[in-house]
């Protein structure tokens, strides 16, 4: 079982560079929040969102840097993806197991520069070499505390 993360372009914006989940603002167009995240996913990874299988949602997530709150959406897929990435939203996708995020050596600590210069503490997943902080350490951390409690994963490789 895998998850799939990617890294933002580098465009200036608020959350440039970063890596995090597909997702963005609701649309008009969007009946629901889960439609607004299959939209997403479909225009940043490329996934159809007809093949998207929604398993639920976590906690709402307050983000002050885009001042944006948050209905992280679970999905899953029944076949291996095919990712055909936006690239003018997606400098790369990060496929990561769900075992390899349950090592807790991968969990560290760093120091982070804000976009206002601002420079503060904050654990975060090493992912192969990537940085994951901030909301998008907080939505795996929840995610992966419900797969531990439900015991989905059993020695999966």
């Amino acid at each position: 079982m895998y998850t799939a993360l990617m890294k933002r372009t580098e465009d200036g914006y608020v959350h440039s560079g970063q890596i995090s989940f597909p997702g963005g603002r609701m649309e008009p167009t969007d009946p629901s929040l889960q439609h607004a995240a299959l939209r997403e996913t479909e225009e940043e990874f490329g996934i159809d969102r007809n093949l998207i299988s929604i398993v639920g949602s976590l906690s709402e997530l307050y983000i002050p840097a885009s001042n944006s709150l948050v209905l992280p959406t679970v999905g899953s897929l029944h076949t291996p993806p095919t990712f055909m990435p936006n690239a003018a939203e997606v400098a790369q996708i990060i496929e990561v197991p769900i075992n390899y995020l349950l090592d807790k050596t991968i969990v560290k600590q760093t120091i982070i520069t804000l976009q206002n210069g601002l420079q503060i503490e904050a654990p975060y997943f090493d992912v192969f070499g990537h940085i994951v902080w901030g909301a998008t350490a907080m939505m795996l951390s929840e995610l992966l505390q419900i797969v531990e409690e439900t015991s989905l994963i059993v020695n999966y490789k």
